[in-house]
């Protein structure tokens, strides 16, 4: 196979040996191919890389067994991707192969399906392995910068800003490594401003409205389908909201569903706790979410109903 200068194979894809540098790399991270079926989420692949890149800062080893990592990747599954039945953490764990930026050294000895997906049986049975690619893994070593980029990169373009830190914590990425000045994706200037005034500057939920002298404090505009999941910069996507009810609406806690020409909130049964706080999510139940002064403005049914089947925690809990 020719080689090229940067040492990638055509395509992108990196011979294992070959030299990469920071830009080769942060480009196969920005073009990771993902799957994508009628606005479905599949965040696989981004969170097995995110997980991998926790690993080395944790100066964990290059390979990880299958049968180490399954629990966490399964984990990560269900807390940050789409509600599922079950999980599959095996699907990335040989997919992301294919974008050049993971290794199974003993791929070509694991027992395959007829749809060749690696058999989970014989992959644990053999202890077979996966992690970055060696070239990546030594470029990576000691970069805490290219780390940060990486991880930036795979956060700003598969998950809300308000899900950012959750999911570096649970990847094990050191906050002191967060790249905050990392570029953004491009967004509307006027989004923000345009959804608190459609909201007449309360919470669609709560109806907070705290100031302090003329600035409001803490209330935010969310986007209903999440800006990485292609969701617009548009009013009709965007819902005013406190910090508390933007980070549980992207945590998929509340939902929305039609009533009487607007929308009602119906909050998740996985909710629990012990304080009184758990009453700003539990009382609104039922209840109607604060219409915007235009009727115009009104949430989208398509971008709720992309909400309540890739992040909703389901089932609803129960009323009466």
């Amino acid at each position: 196979m020719i080689q090229n200068d940067s040492g990638l194979q055509p395509g992108g894809v990196p011979l294992q040996g070959g030299a990469v540098d920071r830009r080769d790399f942060l480009a196969r991270v920005r073009n990771l191919n993902v799957w994508s079926s009628g606005g479905e989420r599949a965040p696989n692949k981004p969170l097995l890389l995110l997980l991998a890149l926790g690993r080395l800062q944790g100066g964990e080893p290059r390979l990880a067994s299958f049968a180490e990592i399954e629990g966490t990747l399964r984990d990560l599954l269900r807390r940050f991707g789409p509600p599922r039945k079950s999980q599959r953490p095996l699907n990335p764990f040989q997919r992301l192969c294919n974008d050049g930026l993971w290794d199974v050294p003993d791929a070509a000895s694991v027992e395959k399906t007829t749809s060749e997906d690696f058999k989970k049986s014989d992959v644990i049975r053999k202890g077979i392995e996966g992690g970055l690619l060696d070239a990546d893994h030594q470029l990576l070593l000691g970069n805490t910068e290219l780390v940060a980029q990486a991880a930036e990169l795979l956060l700003q373009g598969h998950f809300p800003e308000s899900l950012h830190d959750d999911i570096r914590d649970a990847v094990g990425l050191r906050a002191e490594w967060v790249v905050r000045d990392a570029p953004a994706p491009a967004r509307d200037p006027g989004f923000r401003s345009a959804v608190l005034r459609a909201y007449e500057r309360r919470c669609a939920v709560c109806d907070y409205d705290i100031r302090l002298g003329d600035d409001l404090l803490g209330l935010e505009a969310a986007h209903i389908r999440w800006h990485a999941a292609g969701g617009p910069d548009e009013v009709n996507n965007g819902l005013a909201l406190c910090g508390f009810h933007h980070q549980a609406l992207d945590r998929g806690a509340w939902g929305l569903e039609p009533f009487h020409r607007g929308f009602r909130i119906v909050v998740s049964s996985e909710v629990h706790g012990q304080s009184a706080a758990l009453r700003l999510l539990r009382d609104f139940h039922g209840e109607r979410l604060r219409r915007p002064l235009s009727s115009h403005d009104l949430p989208l049914a398509a971008h709720v109903r992309w909400h309540c089947r890739q992040v909703f925690r389901r089932p609803a809990l129960t009323t009466g």
